[in-house]
């Protein structure tokens, strides 16, 4: 497939859409701009071809070549030579360029850029077409940077400007929280488990093996487990050791009541065929980060099979614990984290399966912050396919910021983009 790259032209002078008069007549007609990411995107004419315009300085620009790495442009395409979006229409206004290109700059990582930009351009308030669009991403801005006394007095020149109650101020959920919540509201692929940890549960382990081919991210349950047997334990202490070792992500629900299950069938001084729930239990207790506990244990396991206990090991940051309230089945939506970048394929193949049980697929984007250009424009790409086969996704609580982004490279064509209520 072949991809045209194009830049977004920066100016901020006054621009116009090519008319009639701009496109000779035997140019077909434009595609969409989901289209042309999918499909490759119709060559513009050049200058040379084009009827001479009395009003040269307000015609639309001509499509730029890619950038190469003597650019200076402040708004770089970050699209790394995998995934492109084409054909990207030129703002119809100033206002529009100076909203199209902030958005751009905050996704590519220059959020005080774009901070100056929408600031100057507010204090001239001589938008035209996105005056409100312009504050509300300004807004946005603070809020995501944690800025809240600019916020506040935004605040209170938005109130006056628009005579409307303005945005209300959102303490920052820290960004580790943020992504607990996002696998909590089923982003990630879950296994849950039931009833008896037993031998029986083979058909979970083997779930848990087929998944972690196709995802980095796991999300195991265990509130449901009433009882635990040595078979069981073994099946399972050898399924998180492994997962552990390839270093997956785990998010575990209900891994305190899993421990309260393995204590009641143990017994300090019993040797017996409970070693591997002595051996899970201390893994358990490692992963939930109780170190006093794991060293009392320890101890008695020490006494009772009279080897070595093994040695305290504090979790990686890729093991999270979830209380059992934040079960995956109790989620109405599936969450986007904070920061979506670099590959997306993962994300992508989450959003799939998710529509596949969910239609409308709505995605709450409530934690994100900022998705920066290149991952949107795969996003683009790897949507499009069950998009326009008849899936419906909605992007719910998108701010303002990562909205006109989505804009700007067609994706709301093909979703349905709802923006932060003001």
């Amino acid at each position: 497939m072949s991809i045209e790259y194009v830049n977004l032209p920066l100016s901020h002078r006054a621009r116009r859409k090519p008319g009639p008069a701009d496109t000779p007549p035997d140019t077909p007609p434009a595609r969409s701009r989901a289209e042309s990411a999918s499909h490759g995107a119709p060559k513009k004419p050049s200058r040379q071809d084009r009827p001479s315009s009395p009003d040269a300085t307000s015609a639309a620009p001509d499509t730029l070549q890619p950038l190469g790495p003597e650019a200076g442009s402040t708004t770089e395409f970050l699209l790394g030579g995998q995934t492109a979006v084409s054909n990207i229409a030129a703002p119809s206004s100033e206002a529009a360029a100076v909203v199209e290109e902030a958005a751009i700059m905050y996704a590519n990582g220059q959020a005080s850029l774009a901070t100056q930009m929408l600031q100057a351009a507010i204090a001239s308030d001589d938008f035209g077409e996105l005056p409100q669009t312009a504050w509300l991403m300004l807004l946005d801005l603070h809020q995501v940077s944690g800025k809240q006394a600019d916020f506040e007095e935004l605040a209170v020149g938005y109130a006056s400007r628009f005579e409307t109650s303005p945005p209300a101020w959102t303490a920052r959920q820290p960004r580790s929280q943020a992504q607990a919540s996002a696998h909590a509201a089923g982003s990630t692929p879950a296994v849950p488990f039931s009833g008896k940890l037993n031998g029986g549960c083979e058909k979970q382990i083997e779930r848990i093996r087929n998944l972690a081919e196709k995802h980095r991210s796991l999300r195991l349950e265990f509130a449901k487990v009433t009882e635990v047997d040595p078979p069981g334990c073994r099946l399972l202490l050898a399924a998180l050791r492994k997962l552990q070792k390839s270093g997956h992500d785990l998010v575990l629900v209900g891994a305190s009541e899993l421990a309260d299950r393995i204590r009641s069938i143990i017994e300090v001084g019993r040797r017996d065929d409970t070693e591997e729930c002595w051996l899970l239990l201390l893994e358990v207790l490692q992963l939930l980060n109780r170190e006093s506990e794991f060293e009392e244990l320890s101890i008695d396991y020490c006494v009772t099979f009279e080897v070595s206990p093994p040695a305290f090991v504090a979790p990686p940051k890729s093991i999270v614990t979830a209380p059992t309230g934040s079960s995956a089945s109790q989620s109405e939506h599936f969450m986007m984290p904070a920061l979506v970048s670099g590959q997306v394929d993962e994300l992508i193949l989450a959003i799939a399966a998710y529509s596949d049980e969910h239609d409308p697929a709505i995605i709450d984007c409530s934690c994100l912050e900022r998705m920066d250009f290149s991952a949107a424009s795969r996003l683009l790409t790897g949507l499009s396919p069950f998009c326009t086969s008849g899936k419906v996704v909605e992007f719910h609580h998108v701010n303002h910021l990562v909205s006109v982004l989505l804009d700007v490279i067609g994706l709301g064509e093909i979703i349905r983009i709802i923006p932060r209520k003001n």
